[in-house]
């Protein structure tokens, strides 16, 4: 082969490799890439990853304050956990705790929040619970409470696992949790 005709295809397998990564930039900024709200403390992971810190620190001012309920079903937790954020949905197959919490159809969810100072619920807060399978959004259901209240009939549709996302906000104080279960 001639260097002229080398040179050509050189020149052509270079041109073919820049389109192909300028048509894999365009496509993934078409896709929406980190622009899904992955629901982890009902936020955008990325707002969660840069304010992670504030967010726990939040928890903790927030735990120092008040006791907290939250009930779902039989299972009762009386703190604003988020240990299962670091788990693989798998581990709940093999785990004792937070298993089976939710039901298939209705499932009875209340928060209770009291002061610790005085022991009196307090009744103005607001409420946010998120039930979302980590598969896919179709199925979510977003609970908001305006006071301490119970609500039943969440409907639970699909047998799967399950996580639940919370924020209580009382005046300025806010509290996350996240848990980790599944669906019988």
């Amino acid at each position: 082969m001639s260097k002229r005709t080398l040179y050509a295809i050189f020149i052509g397998k270079f041109l073919f490799s820049i389109s192909l990564i300028a048509w894999t930039i365009v496509m993934t900024l078409g896709a929406g890439v980190g622009k899904d709200n992955d629901n982890t403390f009902m936020s955008y992971y990325h707002n969660v990853d840069e304010n992670f810190n504030q967010i726990m620190l939040a928890n903790q001012n927030f735990q120092s304050k008040y006791d907290i309920e939250i009930k779902i079903n039989d299972f009762v937790e009386n703190s604003l956990t988020y240990d299962d954020i670091y788990l693989s949905q798998r581990v709940i197959q093999s785990r004792k705790i937070r298993k089976d919490i939710l039901h298939i159809g209705e499932n009875n969810v209340s928060v209770i929040v009291k002061d610790k100072a005085t022991k009196k619920e307090i009744q103005q807060i607001e409420t946010s619970i998120l039930f979302t399978m980590p598969s896919t959004h179709l199925y979510d259901k977003e609970v908001v409470l305006n006071k301490n209240t119970s609500l039943n009939n969440i409907a639970i549709a699909k047998k799967s696992y399950w996580n639940i996302m919370g924020k209580i906000k009382i005046g300025n104080d806010i509290g996350n949790f996240y848990i980790k279960t599944n669906a019988i």
